[in-house]
């Protein structure tokens, strides 16, 4: 090998994609595997339509995610993580507005004792009142700082205003929402949602006596999940202003409702909002950090949800710039409107997103992760190779026309706060 020649340039063309191992339980719970790990560590995710979507109370969601351990009528909190960090385990809980998940995470010679002690752990939640009120007292102390931030002002006012203050992915808590979330409402919420059939990964090379186990345990969720569709075509256009007169700086969020990852246009969209705010060598970043120096970093991106999918750019900036901002990030949407991508740039940023999708795929834990994004939108198993093809294939004009259809200033919500 002669080490003073680089190595041969190429652009990637396609993605291996690892296709995991399916199981389905006897009562119709479906367990997805991917064994070929080369290390001896394991990770379990059970995954629950129980998202805040689906809450008719505010904060019940999130609270119930958060103490499913907090104890059962033989143990404590402190008791049960001590149990199962004795066998190098850990678990990890997460809610989001779709689904709410709880991983374990352990090596593959202890996971069944570990999953022994969590299941026995979740199935007897009980949700001491006094771990509730310790979490509630916490959480009102962080609410009553952060609602001082105008980042936090600013985001919950644009997903308010995005979704329509109405919709279920719209609600947004208030301090006095704290004072009325009962115990009892977290049971209700658990027995509802948590006994419906979940969806479960493994991330392991784990023997076939645990995939049974998992199985059998997995046999004891026989409710089908539950579906719930948000209206959200309520979207409010134009610039929301909110005032505070000892800020410093300014949070800005501009954005629209969009399309899903099934849509026509997404791969291409993509692709155009990477030049736009994507990556750190973006057309924002340039101009709004690098050029004005009005911040320390500006992004776009997408957001895709279960029922809506959401465009937006967001930053932070001195707050006697930010009508200065406003005006940039206007000036720059209208640049992709009415000017084609150079071909340096386009193939800079093509190049960019083929080196993630590679980096995004490397290792089991990856793969999964991108199983995951295909079976949770409903995607084609095609999916990944049909968005490389079409980021070969874009060209500027293509990115332009995109531009005119979705960067209309009218059909955009804008919040400024501070």
């Amino acid at each position: 090998m002669n080490r003073s020649v680089a190595p041969e340039y190429t652009q990637a063309k396609d993605l291996k994609i690892i296709a995991p191992e399916k199981k389905v339980s006897a009562s119709g719970v479906e367990v997805f595997l991917m064994r070929d790990v080369k290390d001896s560590s394991v990770k379990v995710d059970f995954e629950w339509s129980a998202g805040t979507k689906y809450q008719t109370k505010k904060l019940v969601s999130n609270f119930t995610n958060k103490l499913i351990f907090a104890g059962t009528a033989e143990k404590n909190s402190n008791q049960i993580a001590e149990e199962i960090d004795f066998y190098g385990g850990y678990t990890s809980l997460e809610v989001d507005k779709d689904h709410a998940a709880l991983t374990i995470y352990g090596l593959n010679d202890k996971i069944s004792d570990i999953c022994s002690l969590v299941k026995d752990a979740f199935e007897k939640a009980n949700f001491p009142q006094s771990e509730l009120q310790k979490e509630l007292s916490i959480a009102k102390s962080k609410f009553n700082i952060d609602i001082e931030k105008v980042k936090v002002l600013c985001s919950r006012t644009f997903n308010r205003k995005l979704y329509g203050e109405h919709s279920a992915y719209g609600q947004i808590a208030d301090l006095e929402d704290f004072d009325k979330l009962t115990r009892q409402d977290l049971i209700s919420y658990y027995n509802e949602f948590y006994k419906t059939k979940p969806v479960i990964f493994i991330t392991g090379d784990v023997s076939d006596s645990f995939v049974e186990e998992i199985l059998n345990w997995a046999n004891e969720f026989v409710e089908e999940r539950k579906v719930i569709n948000p209206d959200v075509n309520n979207q409010a256009k134009g610039l929301i202003k909110i005032e505070r007169e000892d800020a410093i700086q300014s949070a800005i969020r501009v954005g629209r409702l969009m399309f899903d990852k099934n849509h026509k246009d997404y791969f291409n969209f993509q692709l155009l909002n990477t030049i736009l705010g994507g990556y750190f060598g973006s057309r924002l970043m340039a101009n709004i950090r690098e050029d004005k120096g009005y911040t320390y970093g500006i992004g776009s991106g997408m957001a895709v949800l279960q029922d809506a999918s959401y465009f937006f750019i967001s930053t932070e900036v001195g707050k006697d710039v930010n009508e200065n901002t406003i005006e940039e990030i206007k000036k720059e949407l209208k640049l992709l409107c009415e000017i084609e991508v150079s071909e340096d740039e386009l193939l800079k940023v093509k190049n960019y997103m083929l080196g993630e999708f590679l980096r995004q795929a490397d290792g089991p834990l990856s793969q999964m992760e991108i199983f995951k994004n295909i079976y949770f939108n409903n995607l084609k198993s095609s999916y990944y190779h049909d968005f490389i093809q079409a980021i070969h294939s874009a060209s500027a004009n293509d990115l332009k026309k995109l531009a005119n259809e979705y960067f209309v200033e009218d059909e955009m919500l804008m919040v400024v706060a501070g």
